[in-house]
């Protein structure tokens, strides 16, 4: 039944995804954790496009994506920014959008400051998506441990979405 009313929305420009409120799970968690966590912090938003959940809530945000209404035009792989400038890194649902992940992840560690903290998402089993600007990766558990692990302490990573074995995605947080 999904499959059918899936591809009858397809059809018509859209798909049953967009109504489902389930790979939107670590929105409702990155709210919380801000909340508990990085309020007066100064937090980077990376890729944050046209969805600007942080600047909405806190005073000291400032975005990054590759073109505008972010505050800041540039690239995750060449951060325009000091070492250790930001208290707080988020960087939801565009490390699969990066030819090298590795690079990025050393970026964000290097403008990290100490004890600061990261706040990241990448898809799992999910959709090609935003093909016009690259599309490269899935994320697996063991990639974020491969990418978190080295540098960063107390590293969570939780699944959202999907099923046991193949969730949606995966929402991870971890401390330099």
């Amino acid at each position: 039944m999904k499959n059918f009313i899936n591809n009858l929305f397809r059809k018509m420009g859209y798909q049953i995804s967009k109504f489902d409120a389930t790979p939107y799970v670590f929105r409702e968690k990155l709210k919380e954790f801000l909340d508990e966590n990085v309020s007066g912090s100064t937090i980077l938003d990376i890729g944050s496009a046209q969805w600007n959940y942080p600047k909405e809530y806190f005073q000291n945000v400032t975005t990054l994506d590759l073109k505008p209404p972010a505050d800041i035009i540039g690239s995750v792989m060449d951060l325009p920014f000091n070492d250790e400038n930001f208290d707080c890194i988020i960087c939801l649902e565009t490390l699969e959008h990066v030819e090298d992940p590795l690079k990025a992840m050393r970026e964000i560690y290097r403008v990290l400051k100490p004890g600061g903290k990261f706040i990241g998402s990448a898809p799992f089993a999910y959709e090609l998506h935003g093909e016009e600007y690259g599309d490269y990766w899935r994320f697996t558990k063991q990639c974020w441990k491969k990418l978190l692990m080295k540098n960063f302490k107390n590293v969570l990573i939780e699944s959202y979405g999907g099923r046991t074995l193949a969730p949606m995605g995966y929402l991870v947080v971890g401390n330099k």
